[in-house]
């Protein structure tokens, strides 16, 4: 919940003083630079208290807009330090923190979940219609379901039919024995 508020500081330590709008991850890191100028990336691990991922990504921006200095890149051995020379055209102003990119992986495993979520809509939109009109063509049912699900996305026809053979496996559905583009609903 704290990740959601904020804070403004009045920085005047420099030439001019400014007026910073800033979550509070980040007033918590800035405010460890009240005792010095310097502080180790430990010693705001251990004073911050946040996760390691976390405390990378909120001071990744104090170096993007350069309040914080860091020699090299940031890492556990680390030494950050104010800019003492820092400048801005506006007294006051917001530090957002720096919006991560989804990894490839964190990618695919929405879409495998989406697919997993519009599969089981389709299997549940399939046993409504064969719940209610008992027996139907393969056309008939697939322009039903296409027509029931339009609202949320636009399935394909070969999603659909994997739908339907898995739920003649589960035996909720049947091909009929008179025709084998009909299906009837197992009760």
């Amino acid at each position: 919940m704290h990740s959601f508020c904020s804070a403004e500081l009045k920085m005047n330590y420099l030439k001019k003083p400014y007026f910073v709008n800033m979550g509070t991850f980040h007033m918590g890191i800035l405010l460890q630079f009240n005792a010095s100028e310097s502080v180790t990336f430990k010693e705001l691990l251990a004073y911050t208290q946040l996760p390691h991922k976390e405390l990378v990504k909120q001071l990744q921006t104090f170096l993007e807009t350069k309040i914080i200095l860091c020699e090299g890149s940031l890492d556990e051995s680390s030494t950050l330090r104010l800019n003492m020379n820092y400048s801005n055209k506006r007294t006051k102003f917001k530090i957002t923190t720096a919006v991560q990119k989804e990894s490839q992986q964190d990618v695919e495993q929405t879409h495998t979940a989406i697919d997993e979520d519009r599969k089981m809509y389709l299997q549940a939109a399939i046993v409504r219609i064969m719940k209610a009109r008992k027996i139907l063509k393969h056309n008939l049912l697939i322009q039903e379901v296409i027509s029931q699900s339009k609202a949320r996305f636009a399935p394909s026809i070969g999603m659909i039919k994997k739908c339907i053979e898995s739920l003649i496996e589960k035996q909720y559905l049947e091909r009929t024995p008179s025709a084998t583009d009909e299906y009837s609903y197992m009760a």
